[in-house]
């Protein structure tokens, strides 16, 4: 993409930057599985398990609290400074943030390790007097992560406002490979406490990357305490978002609550169907909304009037056109994803049916999380904090109500449905208030797009649909595979000819967009 602020969002640039960091996302998931599965096959269900997953609550939820609004705030803070002032000015507010941010994650630690003890007997209450003692160990043992945390949080939003993206996915990899393997290889002689030491080298690893690749780029920031007036507006953005972020966390809660109203298992259910729905999404959407965000805030800076308006209306048309049918094929395709996924061993057959139909409540979030970042970060991009605040606090007024209404009348499906409504209305109330402080920004050719996509997508999710939902054959394992395969191309093709019918022209700019890019490597390869 052009340093050039004022030149229009690059549809190209943004994904190509966004297939860099989800490359990264998914190495990293891959590496997850492989921890876990080792665990599992060493240590099983465990006690001791129990108290390192404890101690590590502390030591990685309250520095994420802590930096959530501080390095979303920082990507247009730092863009508007070097814009205006330069790279040192954009250095100088970066090290300030960094110097408080650490201070606070030091005094975190601290906190954690005197505090030790009661931490403990509030995060693991059931935990034994043994298991106590363990996590305990283990908490004081882990609670530099605090520090180390911080520090790398905002040292990602500086490479993610000057588009380090390759250096983002690499620190993102490098950190827990770091870990795996000192688990690996200390395992014989430590057992758990391997993986325990292996958890404060691994984001050591990753700071160290990230630093050692601003040295070479002349990105690091300037250790300052105060960078001009730069901090107040910063603290200013930054503020509400974290208290949104903290408030947010309210709706995990209260989704396992009431789904623990609902019956033995409807807890087990919820998170089969969320793990299935969000696991593509996992990769896929942060790297997009890192890759997105700094493009958004420099349509902000170039002095044209409505640039972040039609760039951000330009996006969520083609955003919409590509995962309206991916979300409306899940939908249609739940059962046999569910099967495939899930239909082995304990896994009753009233499982399965009711958590196929959990995933197909929850697969509008497969749009939603897509177009959620875009939204946001336009939003963000104007420093609107308190639109963002407003929007965190609907969320869990509405998704508590509807867990109740829905969930107590249609079961466990009706906690999934309200997670989904919940999002929907969300991002219309963000989309009204960016229409109102973005006069060039409309609604209407946004839903237009919505209605061709939905129109287009139609006609091959009800066929998909009615076959897998009325049962006309069972299909398992590899076979299953090969269906879900043949299913997800049969309704591609099916979505571009209707698109095609109707006249949307999103589907067809996206393939041009994908052969140009196919052109231009192929000089390469040969070369």
């Amino acid at each position: 993409m052009s340093s050039d602020p004022s030149e229009s969002l690059s549809l190209y640039s943004v994904s190509r930057s966004a297939l860099v960091l989800t490359g990264g996302a998914v190495a990293v998931q891959v590496l997850g599985i492989a921890r876990e599965l080792f665990l599992a096959a060493q240590i099983g269900a465990t006690a001791e398990l129990d108290a390192l997953l404890i101690a590590l609550v502390l030591p990685t939820a309250l520095p994420s609290i802590l930096t959530s609004g501080a390095i979303t705030a920082l990507v247009p803070a730092y863009l508007e400074a070097r814009h205006t002032s330069g790279l040192t000015e954009a250095q100088r507010l970066a090290g300030a943030i960094l110097v408080w941010t650490a201070i606070a994650g030091a005094a975190i630690w601290i906190a954690i390790t005197a505090l030790a003890v009661p931490a403990v007997a509030v995060t693991g209450p059931g935990l034994t007097s043994a298991g106590r003692a363990e996590a305990v160990g283990f908490l004081q043992l882990l609670a530099p992560l605090a520090l180390i945390t911080a520090i790398s949080a905002i040292l990602f939003a500086v490479c993610q406002a000057e588009q380090q993206f390759l250096t983002m996915s690499a620190a993102s990899f490098a950190g827990p490979a770091a870990t795996l393997a000192t688990m690996l290889l200390l395992w014989d002689s430590m057992g758990l406490r391997a993986l325990a030491i292996g958890s404060l080298i691994g984001p050591g690893i990753v700071v160290g990357i990230l630093i050692a690749s601003m040295i070479r780029a002349s990105l690091v920031p300037i250790l300052v305490v105060r960078p001009g007036g730069r901090l107040g507006p910063f603290v200013r953005h930054a503020a509400p978002l974290t208290v949104g972020a903290a408030i947010l966390q309210i709706n995990v809660a209260a989704d396992r609550a009431v789904a623990s109203l609902l019956g033995p298992g409807a807890v087990s259910v919820l998170r089969y169907a969320d793990v299935l729905v969000r696991v593509p999404v996992g990769a896929i959407g942060p790297a997009w909304g890192s890759a997105i965000y700094p493009a958004l805030v420099r349509s902000t800076l170039g002095g044209v009037v409505g640039s972040l308006a039609s760039d951000t209306q330009r996006t969520l048309r083609y955003a919409i056109a590509v995962f309206v049918p991916v979300a409306m094929l899940t939908m249609a395709v739940a059962p046999l994803a569910v099967t495939l996924a899930y239909d082995r061993g304990a896994f009753a057959s009233d499982a399965l049916q009711l958590t196929a139909g959990t995933v197909a409540a929850f697969a509008p979030l497969l749009l939603i999380l897509m177009i959620s970042p875009i939204l946001t970060g336009a939003h963000n991009a104007r420093r609107s904090g308190r639109v963002l605040l407003t929007g965190a606090t609907l969320n869990v007024i509405v998704n508590c109500l509807l867990d109740v209404v829905l969930g107590f009348s249609i079961g466990i499906v009706g906690v999934a449905l309200a997670s989904s409504i919940t999002s929907t209305l969300v991002l219309i109330y963000f989309a009204r208030r960016l229409e109102t402080s973005e006069p060039a920004f409309t609604i209407d050719p946004i839903a237009r797009t919505l209605g061709q996509a939905i129109l287009a997508s139609m006609p091959g999710t009800m066929a998909i649909g009615a076959f897998c939902w009325f049962g006309v054959v069972e299909i398992k394992d590899v076979a299953a595979l090969v269906a879900l395969a043949v299913m997800g191309v049969l309704g591609g093709l099916g979505y571009l000819a209707a698109a095609t019918l109707l006249g949307m022209e999103e589907p067809r700019t996206l393939i041009t967009i994908s052969m140009s890019a196919v052109r231009r490597q192929r000089p390469r390869r040969r070369a």
